[in-house]
């Protein structure tokens, strides 16, 4: 039996409204990963120069693209690590959405770095903290979350 999430409706409903309803079109949102989500204040500082990511230069860095700071990027301060974001990867700047079901909400992230572990991703604190309705004195141990990868448009990439 398939099993529909409030977020694959949504995603395809989306899609469908957006003029999108060709199968190609709505397949390029990726299958959900189920995460582990934590956050990072390094990731919210504006002035923060792209030279201190993962995906700082190389061909496919952001820098390389005409991306000096964190808040240069069009998502900011919706920015994170997902897994295998290295140096150079093809990855870099990509867009994902990550939604909790504790609070049935979804945000867009762009992704700048890698996040350290297979199964984790690290979202800038202001977005981790909007998305789940914790504050800093209340967030568990462990937030899961699903995370897909989504069309570099939802990030206000070009």
């Amino acid at each position: 039996m398939l099993k529909l999430t409030a977020l694959t409706v949504a995603t395809v409903l989306t899609a469908l409204l957006a003029g999108s309803t060709d199968a190609a079109s709505i397949s390029t949102r990726g299958s959900p990963l189920i995460a582990n989500i934590v956050y990072d204040d390094a990731l919210c500082v504006p002035t923060r120069s792209l030279n201190t990511v993962s995906c700082s230069t190389g061909a496919n860095g952001l820098i390389t693209r005409g991306y000096a700071t964190c808040s240069a990027l069009p998502s900011f301060p919706a920015l994170g690590g997902f897994p295998g974001v290295g140096f150079n990867s093809t990855n870099c700047g990509a867009c994902y959405e990550i939604w909790y079901s504790g609070t049935g909400k979804a945000v867009y992230f762009t992704a700048v770095s890698d996040s350290g572990l297979p199964n984790q991703a690290v979202l800038c604190t202001s977005k981790f903290l909007e998305l789940t309705g914790f504050t800093r004195n209340t967030v568990p141990a462990n937030v899961d979350v699903e995370i897909r990868a989504v069309p570099a448009y939802d990030c206000g990439f070009n």
